[in-house]
């Protein structure tokens, strides 16, 4: 590559990140001048009931006729693999295996049991996730059977705090989280490891992977699984949500029953909030396995993450929706033409980590000899947005795309 195509490279780079982080849309002044002012905040539906108890645990409930006769539970806590000590890695999730083997009122399997007495199943009906920074427990029941909603409440009361960790159950499950993580050593995360260390600039997130460690999943001390659900399933960290057909005040009066009067824990364990460090200039990351079956470009910024919580926050990601899906709309048209620079190609931005970071990229699906030509046609496609926009017509065919997809 000469230094001309490299200035002009960097150039394109420039507009593209103007284009993702600007939207691509001229703000009028009175728009610019509105959000100088103070963010209004987003009104809160009235049918939502929300409340936080003494011991810091929230909740939120809201009555929904639809889909008839059930209901869906959460359990949210705001703790996953980036509060992991070293010694810790995929414990996280690990405990999230071990609250589906005993609790103190479900010992073994009785939870999975529970559930399948009711129609339901596991994975389906009963599961749950580990990320970065929470774990989300998922319930679904049927409200029109005697009992199902109370005990289901109480599954996930000994979620929160009575899973016992019987010692012969975390040895049994150790095999099966290992086998986990050897079903995602594909291709896809191998070069992900290659490609995160980049993206995410030596940052914590880095190195805690939620999958975690094999050799501390296979070999990691049942203390330290027990620390990290003693030190973070904390009820201050925890919040409670409930929708379905169900009578409102009497589920307000359940979790009130079940989670109101639990202590409060004293001295907590400090979270620290870990953030990604800012890039300066351009990286760049070229990546192979022999197991890789397409090959594919993408140019991404890390950004702060869009403000959660205020109309103008909410205004703001409408129109990153809008801006990404009438790229994209233009990208597919380019795919129809004979000779096309791409098989296909795609724009977007949204939450990366957490509440921390939003990531906004260019992904384009190539010819194994089509690397060049289609990175330059994303970019000079993403150029000629930052100088002219979109027409009439782009954007509003975009805004009935977008006004269908929520009335579905």
């Amino acid at each position: 590559m000469t230094n001309q195509n490299r200035i002009q490279w960097k150039l394109l780079f420039a507009a593209l990140l103007a284009a993702l982080c600007l939207s691509g849309v001229r703000q009028p002044v009175a728009q610019a001048q509105a959000a100088a002012q103070a963010p209004q905040a987003m009104p809160v539906d009235p049918q939502i009931t929300i409340g936080t108890f003494a011991n810091g645990m929230r909740y939120y409930i809201r009555a929904n006729k639809k889909p008839e006769k059930h209901a869906e539970l959460r359990l949210a806590i705001k703790a996953g693999s980036i509060l992991e000590d070293d010694d810790q890695q995929g414990m996280a999730h690990f405990v999230e295996h071990m609250a589906f083997n005993g609790t103190k009122n479900f010992p073994k399997q009785d939870i999975v049991t529970f559930i399948e007495s009711l129609g339901m199943r596991f994975g389906a009906d009963l599961n749950a996730y580990t990320s970065f920074d929470e774990t989300v427990y998922q319930l679904q029941v049927p409200t029109d059977k005697p009992g199902a909603l109370e005990r289901a409440f109480q599954v996930l009361e000994d979620w929160a705090h009575n899973v016992t960790f019987d010692s012969a159950e975390i040895e049994k499950e150790r095999g099966v989280v290992l086998e986990e993580w050897r079903s995602r050593r594909g291709a896809g995360a191998r070069m992900q490891e290659k490609i995160f260390p980049v993206m995410l600039n030596g940052s914590r997130y880095a190195n805690r992977l939620p999958i975690g460690k094999p050799e501390i999943i296979q070999g990691g001390k049942a203390e330290r699984l027990k620390k990290f659900y003693e030190d973070w399933y904390r009820l201050e960290l925890m919040t409670v949500v409930a929708v379905g057909d169900f009578d409102k005040a009497a589920v307000e009066k359940i979790i009130t029953a079940r989670f109101g009067s639990l202590p409060k824990t004293t001295a907590p364990r400090a979270r620290t909030e870990y953030e990604v460090p800012e890039k300066t200039g351009t990286s760049f990351v070229i990546t192979n396995d022999k197991e890789a079956t397409n090959t594919v470009i993408e140019v991404s910024s890390l950004l702060p993450a869009g403000e959660e919580g205020t109309v103008p926050g909410y205004r703001q990601k409408t129109v990153n929706r809008i801006f990404s899906g009438m790229l994209s709309a233009r990208f597919a048209e380019m795919t129809q033409k004979p000779e096309a620079p791409f098989l296909g190609a795609f724009v977007g931005r949204g939450g990366f980590l957490g509440r921390k970071k939003d990531q906004a990229s260019l992904t384009a699906l190539v010819k194994e000899d089509g690397i060049e030509r289609g990175l330059e046609a994303v970019l000079i496609e993403a150029e000629r947005v930052a100088r002219f926009g979109f027409t009439a017509t782009e954007l509003e065919r975009q805004k009935q795309t977008v006004l269908r997809g929520y009335e579905r």
